[in-house]
Order: C-alpha cells, then sequence, then structure tokens
C-alpha cells in the first residue's frame, strides 16, 4: 500500500510539472498566433491594395482607344491565318520584384493560334492610378507582315496602259517637246 501511495505521489508530481510547462508554452504558443495574425494582416491588406490596382489598371487598358483598334482587325486577321485570333491584356506581375514599386507594366497582346505577341507596352502610376504610358512595342504577328508587305509591293501594270502626259520615260519622240525643239533650230529670228 506504501508503494502505490508513493508512486500516485510521485506521478501527481509529475504531472503538475508537466502541467505547468504546457501553460507556459501555451502563452507562447498563443503570442505566437497573435503575431503570426498581426503579419498576416498586414500582408493580406498589402495583397488586396496590389488585387486593387491590378483591377483598376487592367480596367483602364480595356478602355483604352488602341485595344478597341485592335479588336477591330480580329476578324481580318482570322481570315488571314485561318486560326482563331484574341486581343487580350494582361499585368506583368513579375515586373517588379519590388511589392511596393511604384509602377506597374502591362501589354496588349495578340495571341494568333499558338504564336503571342506583345502590341502595346502600357505603364501605370499606381501613386496616380492612372496609366502614364501607352508605347507600341513594334512587335508584328507573322500574318500583319505579310498583310503590310502586299499593301507596300505597287500594282502589276496592265499591258496596254496609257501613259500620263508628264510621264517620260524613254524619247521616242513626243509631239510637244520635239516640235519645241524644232521651233527654235529653224526660228529665223536668231540669224
Amino acid at each position: 500500500m506504501k508503494n502505490i501511495i508513493i508512486t500516485l505521489l510521485l506521478l501527481t508530481i509529475t504531472f503538475t510539472s508537466h502541467a505547468q510547462v504546457d501553460k507556459s508554452d501555451a502563452k507562447e504558443a498563443k503570442t505566437d498566433r497573435k503575431q503570426d495574425i498581426r503579419e498576416n494582416a498586414a500582408e493580406h491588406k498589402q495583397l488586396s491594395k496590389q488585387k486593387v490596382d491590378y483591377n483598376l489598371f487592367r480596367r483602364q487598358m480595356l478602355a483604352l482607344k488602341e485595344y478597341g483598334d485592335e479588336r477591330k482587325k480580329i476578324p481580318a486577321l482570322q481570315k488571314a491565318s485561318k486560326m482563331t485570333v484574341k486581343i487580350v491584356v494582361y499585368v506583368d506581375s513579375l515586373d517588379g520584384s519590388d511589392d511596393n514599386s511604384k509602377t506597374l507594366t502591362g501589354y496588349i497582346a495578340e495571341n494568333v493560334g499558338d504564336n503571342s505577341t506583345n502590341i502595346y507596352e502600357i505603364t501605370y502610376d499606381r501613386a496616380q492610378k492612372k496609366i502614364t504610358a501607352v508605347k507600341p512595342t513594334g512587335e508584328t504577328s507573322d500574318i500583319e507582315q505579310d498583310e503590310n508587305a502586299d499593301a507596300k509591293k505597287p500594282a502589276a501594270k496592265k499591258p496596254g496602259a496609257k501613259k500620263a502626259k508628264g510621264d517620260d520615260d524613254d524619247d521616242d519622240g513626243d509631239d510637244e517637246p520635239a516640235s519645241s525643239k524644232k521651233k527654235k533650230d529653224v526660228d529665223p529670228d536668231d540669224k
């Protein structure tokens, strides 16, 4: 019986010491949780601000005149390429490694089948909450390059086309210039 009482006494002492350690751990864990919540709240606030900036920027890009002009080209491009053509806008989230960067960069892109081409680069100022620059990238899709090359070639001349009067490529004895030369050469008053 003494052994049982001693064993119970020893067990209660060890349980009590474990319970006290757990309470201090619980307090530390509770303070850590509060600190994590504060940090997460700050991150959440910053992320929500970023989302607002991204959404506002995207809406402003969709309202641009350049975006509308590119959308008007879709039927001609689809006819020329016989593929699906999409004009899309996107925000380059990898552009600024800083979460507090002052500008965002976005693009108006043309997707023809599997090929994607950035047509315009757009800069958005976060402080002013508006688009500050729209620059063409100079990239064009293969279809547009082909169309531009065809437009730059002069139209083939039709056989039997009449020449304009002022168009003298060769001297084959046009009436007006030859007669004026003869008059000058034969003029008797010069002698």
